[in-house]
């Protein structure tokens, strides 16, 4: 529950001001009083909740320092605020960054027909360009660069075949043509797999090859970005499942520099991530989400309240149609009166307003920490 009506506190303020002439506190000069008082006491909420951790709890929620001060802090938070490049513009306070669950799935396909190339392989199974492809979103070495791309599992003979030129961070496997069985080719790929590819795990059975992607994307329900060559590999889409949803670490930049510069460090699945703020309110990510919504919680900054008004015969009449309200707890209102009033016999050469204003205010906060 806020505050209530703007009006009302600026016809309080002007009647405990001792002021019959309304205009006399100008509506400017009120908006700009009650914007800086309403800042003040946000502000303070955070430090008054740093102090309250340090003091004794009460078990009575009504009671408790930190459930009230939590209670007034909450109508600040904003969840799942949209993050594109930028934090919003009115975050004061960063709580999480997150992806959304709704585009957080993975999935798992099963390769087939491997077997098909009989017990024991044979040389002209294998051509030069056999591979299957999987695909990740990766920073590539190779021609594939940095993007949405794929990881191949290039299979090739001891022959001699040609290795594909510009396959970057892909896999090559060798099988032994005429020794090996489909079955042993297929737990070969696997473990490569395993090894080699920080973005896929897999298992074989017999010669049948399962792949989990260990990323979180927006999959398409079809196999259109599986391809494999030859055709007679099948792939069999098992399952797309809704994964957990990963939430962001945030690391400075120095962090952020030795981070990227170490392999093992380098967040390459959306099982873990990371990222830094970058100005004011930009953001980069790790690893990166490219089209996939990524979502954050935090503590919105209240906007400037505006008493709005029109003119009727030189007098400011109330116009609800151009006002901006308080964004605080109704709690707030007597220490928002109080504050603006304060100011007010500042900007009225009246220091005699502000005293009395300032020994209620001790008063009241007497009062309440009894």
């Amino acid at each position: 529950m806020a505050v209530a009506n703007i009006d009302t506190v600026y016809q309080r303020v002007l009647a405990l001001a001792n002021k019959e002439q309304r205009g006399y506190i100008t509506p400017q000069e009120f908006n700009l009083l009650a914007g800086k008082a309403q800042n003040d006491i946000f502000e303070m909420y955070f430090h008054d909740y740093k102090m309250s951790l340090l003091r004794p709890g009460n078990q009575s929620k009504t009671a408790d320092d930190i459930d009230m001060l939590r209670e007034k802090i909450a109508m600040h938070r904003v969840v799942g605020g949209a993050v594109g490049g930028y934090l919003p513009s009115d975050a004061h306070w960063l709580e999480s960054v997150y992806r959304s669950v709704a585009s957080n799935t993975n999935r798992v396909v099963k390769f087939t027909g491997l077997g098909d190339w009989g017990d024991v392989v044979e040389t002209d199974a294998i051509a030069s360009m056999t591979y299957i492809r999987l695909k990740a979103y990766y920073d590539g070495t190779g021609d594939a660069g940095i993007g949405e791309s794929h990881f191949d599992i290039y299979i090739t003979n001891t022959t001699g075949d040609d290795i594909p030129e510009g396959i970057g961070n892909n896999i090559v496997v060798s099988v032994d043509t005429g020794t090996e069985t489909a079955d042993e080719m297929t737990e070969k790929i696997a473990k490569a797999i395993n090894d080699h590819s920080p973005y896929h795990s897999a298992t074989n059975d017999g010669a049948d090859l399962t792949v989990t992607y260990k990323q979180f994307r927006t999959w398409s329900s079809s196999l259109e970005y599986i391809y494999q060559f030859p055709t007679s590999i099948n792939a069999v889409l098992q399952s797309t499942t809704n994964g957990s949803q990963v939430v962001y670490e945030e690391v400075d930049r120095d962090n952020w520099i030795y981070i990227q510069s170490n392999k093992k460090l380098n967040p390459t699945t959306n099982s873990r991530g990371i990222f830094h703020r970058v100005g004011s309110y930009g953001i980069s990510i790790l690893p990166d989400p490219g089209g996939d919504t990524i979502l954050c919680d935090y503590i919105k900054r209240p906007a400037d309240p505006k008493w709005g008004y029109v003119v009727v015969g030189d007098k400011a009449l109330y116009d609800s149609t151009n006002t901006i309200p308080f964004e605080l707890h109704a709690s707030e209102e007597s220490t928002l009166t109080n504050k603006i009033l304060e100011l007010a016999g500042i900007v009225i050469n009246k220091p005699g307003l502000s005293e009395v204003i300032l020994r209620n205010e001790a008063v009241k906060e007497a009062n309440e920490n009894k």
